[in-house]
Parts: structure tokens; sequence; C-alpha cells
């Protein structure tokens, strides 16, 4: 049975998560967005319209991330990979109009961890 031939649903299931999982985190993404920009306020036309613009734009990042790193050598992927990790929040929190400075710190210890496992995971899993 271990050399059976692959289902149907076996072979479509990652293709379809990596176009899904893009989808789904843009959206929380965008929600976010709008969300920090009301302030605790009412919904205005112009925060949902950041938000969907911003799920828009995070999800296409998301994809040609995904895409460029295949591509690349371990270590520019891990470095791309690690820069989207720090854009990312890092404009989140720009929306909220609170002080930069603890974001920049957080985000730079963010970028540095998710590089550093990221290289690691990279260079210890490569075939010789």
């Amino acid at each position: 049975m271990a050399d059976a031939a692959p289902t149907r649903v076996q072979r479509t299931g990652p293709r379809v998560a990596r176009w899904l999982l893009p989808v789904v985190l843009g959206v929380v993404y965008g929600d976010w967005v709008a969300v920090n920009r009301r302030h605790g306020g009412p919904i205005t036309g112009p925060d949902v319209a950041s938000g969907v613009w911003s799920a828009l734009v995070f999800m296409a990042l998301c994809i040609a991330v995904v895409q460029v790193t295949r591509r690349l050598r371990p270590d520019l992927h891990a470095l791309l990979r690690a820069v989207f990790a720090r854009a990312a929040p890092g404009f989140l929190y720009g929306q909220t109009g609170d002080d930069l400075r603890p974001v920049v710190i957080t985000t730079l210890l963010v970028t540095a961890g998710v590089f550093l496992l990221l290289f690691h995971r990279f260079h210890t899993r490569t075939t010789a």
C-alpha cells in the first residue's frame, strides 16, 4: 500500500493550500488594518477601503514572496522572508498612529529571529 499512487486529493491539497493560505492571511490582515485605522470609532468607508486594499496588497506580496523564494539561494530566501515578516507588522502598527520607536525595535528583533531560524533551517536541510 505504501507504493500506491497518490489520490487526486493528495495531489491537489498542497496546491490549494498554497493559494488558500495567502488569501486567508490577507483577509485577516486587511481586517486588522481597518480596525487599527478606526481607533475605536465608527466604521467609515475609507477605513474599509484601506482594509480591502491592504488585504489585496498583502495577498499579492505573500504570493510573490513564495514564488520568488523558490528560485533563490537559501540565504537570500531567508532574508526575503525575514524582510516580509518585518514589513507586515510594521505597516500594521503604523496605522495606529502611535509612536513608531517600539515597533521598529520589536520588528527588527522579529526580523533577526526569522532570518536566523530560516537560515539555520535551510542550511541544515540542504542535500550535498
